[in-house]
């Protein structure tokens, strides 16, 4: 059976719920600049698209 390809919009929802949920839970917080935690959750979410895995970008 084939899986369904997920469009990259909803890998990018998914990757901003991972990340905001990741930093939550652990001692961390996003890096000030918020236009570089867009482009790594957009690369998490290509690699995710491309590869099936969020692979860090």
């Amino acid at each position: 059976m084939a899986r369904k390809k997920l469009s990259p919009e909803k890998a990018f929802e998914g990757a901003v719920k991972f990340s905001e949920k990741y930093v939550e839970r652990g001692p961390y917080e996003f890096f000030p600049d918020a236009e570089v935690v867009k482009v790594v959750q957009e690369g998490l979410a290509e690699n995710q698209v491309e590869h099936g895995y969020r692979y860090c970008p």
